[in-house]
């Protein structure tokens, strides 16, 4: 073989090797841009998921404490009915039968409150 040829084969084969060096830089470079987007990608899903749990815990929390304080209210509701039939139990007026029309006004009196605890506090005063 000539020279010529020598020269030109290892200048192809040393161009081969530095355009291999350089595809495989490329394809490094590429793979660790997508990996550290995947580990961006993957912190935002783990900081979202943790705040999800805190909000849930909180919510339960107050759900639980909701349910506990209507727990005590009927309780402290069948206490008062208790001492309230023990109060009245000698009364003869407290035996007689209320009027139907008291009754009736009652009722609506009830039903007022229990529709005006559901909404919006209005400064209006309960009847």
């Amino acid at each position: 073989m000539s020279e010529s040829i020598q020269a030109t084969i290892i200048v192809g084969f040393f161009l081969l090797i530095v355009g291999t060096g350089c595809f495989v830089g490329y394809q490094y470079q590429s793979n660790s841009n997508r990996a550290d987007a995947a580990e961006k990608a993957l912190t935002q899903a783990k900081t979202v998921t943790a705040n999800v749990m805190t909000t849930l815990s909180i919510f339960n929390t107050i759900s639980q404490a909701n349910a506990d304080a209507k727990q005590r209210i009927e309780k402290q509701t069948e206490d008062r009915v208790v001492i309230i039939e023990k109060a009245i139990a000698s009364d003869d007026c407290a035996k007689q039968p209320v009027p139907s029309a008291a009754v009736e006004q009652l009722r609506e009196h009830a039903n007022r409150i229990r529709s005006g605890s559901t909404g919006t506090t209005t400064s209006e005063p309960a009847d």
